[in-house]
């Protein structure tokens, strides 16, 4: 029984795992890929048609909260012990609005229903095997809150589109599966799916990051002055109030309303500058910043290359005619 039972959760893995690398991949442009397993489940064995690719291509999850994302977050940081230890109250709270309950009646008819020997190989009915499988686990468990939330989390979802609620939803489901079957093969599936969970929270960051530093952008194009005191106090929330923030933010300051700037202001910004920042996240989220680092490097030494020349050029056209630097089109020149 535990084998066909791990079995089935292992095909279910690979359904998602699949598709796990949509996440950090391509354009960071595409903030919002979602994950889209073909089916789900902890009881149903895999057909030939719910292992195939699905035929639907990756769509957008809808936009996610600041306070949904912290919330996710304290699920996110708890152990694997942690998880197991979870009282019943913690259970309830992962369930979502949609979320199918057994009831009372239908356990204890689950615990006294006889289950007939070799069911697992020899039982042709679908639903009738899947009850079959309920009931033995509930014979070998009881009534205890791991395995009511596998049963209906199961009887919940049906595969689709991973939301952020759904995610933590899995790593509990995956957390759930370890307390029954404790090992390291349902150890390391719980660690995928908090992966998951945590690229997930990662990507929705990013995205309100840049709707953010959008508005930011257009406020700059409206009112450098406001601009200024706006990105100084975005750079402190983010990054805290350090000497390489407040290089970066005079020096913004000195760029956009045309002051000034000593060489030496330069290579401190180029300092402060590739401290701060990862060469995957420049060009898509901090457009002004990856802007002002073409015009320090030009002030110390002119672009003479054709690629950042023409980079550089695009950033000042856009600026002269009062298009926001998101909105700049980089593939017509």
């Amino acid at each position: 029984m535990k084998n066909k039972f791990i079995l089935s959760h292992f095909f279910y893995l690979t359904s998602i795992l699949s598709l796990l690398f949509c996440f950090g991949c391509g354009d960071t442009e595409d903030e919002q890929d979602v994950i889209n397993p073909a089916y789900h489940t902890f009881l149903d064995e895999p057909d030939d048609q719910s292992l195939q690719a699905d035929d639907q291509p990756l769509q957008l999850t809808a936009r996610l909260t600041d306070i949904e994302l912290k919330e996710a977050e304290q699920w996110l940081h708890l152990t694997l012990k942690d998880w197991t230890n979870l009282k019943d109250e913690d259970w309830e709270k992962l369930k979502g609005e949609d979320w199918v309950r057994l009831t009372d009646a239908e356990v204890k008819a689950l615990m006294n229903l006889k289950v007939p020997p070799g069911w697992a190989f020899e039982e042709a009915d679908e639903a009738l095997r899947k009850k079959h499988r309920e009931a033995q686990l509930f014979q070998q468990f009881g009534d205890i809150p791991q395995l009511r939330y596998m049963v209906e989390f199961d009887r919940t979802w049906g595969g689709g589109i991973v939301t952020l609620e759904r995610a933590k939803q899995l790593v509990a489901d995956m957390a759930a599966m370890y307390f029954l079957f404790p090992g390291p093969g349902n150890q390391q599936s719980f660690e995928k799916m908090r992966n998951m969970l945590q690229s997930i929270i990662e990507q929705g960051k990013r995205s309100l990051e840049k709707e953010e530093l959008r508005l930011l952008e257009q406020l700059r194009i409206e009112d450098p002055e406001a601009w200024v005191k706006s990105m100084r106090a975005f750079f402190i929330e983010k990054h805290g109030n350090t000497p390489g923030t407040n290089t970066i933010i005079e020096f913004l300051r000195k760029l956009e309303l045309d002051l000034p700037r000593a060489d030496n202001e330069c290579r401190s910004y180029l300092t402060a500058y590739n401290a701060l920042y990862t060469a995957f996240k420049i060009r898509s989220t901090y457009e002004y910043e990856y802007y002002a680092m073409f015009e320090a490097s030009d002030q110390l030494r002119p672009i003479v290359a054709e690629v950042p020349l023409r980079i550089l050029e695009k950033y000042r056209e856009a600026r002269a005619e009062g298009i926001s630097f998101y909105d700049i089109d980089w593939d017509n020149d």
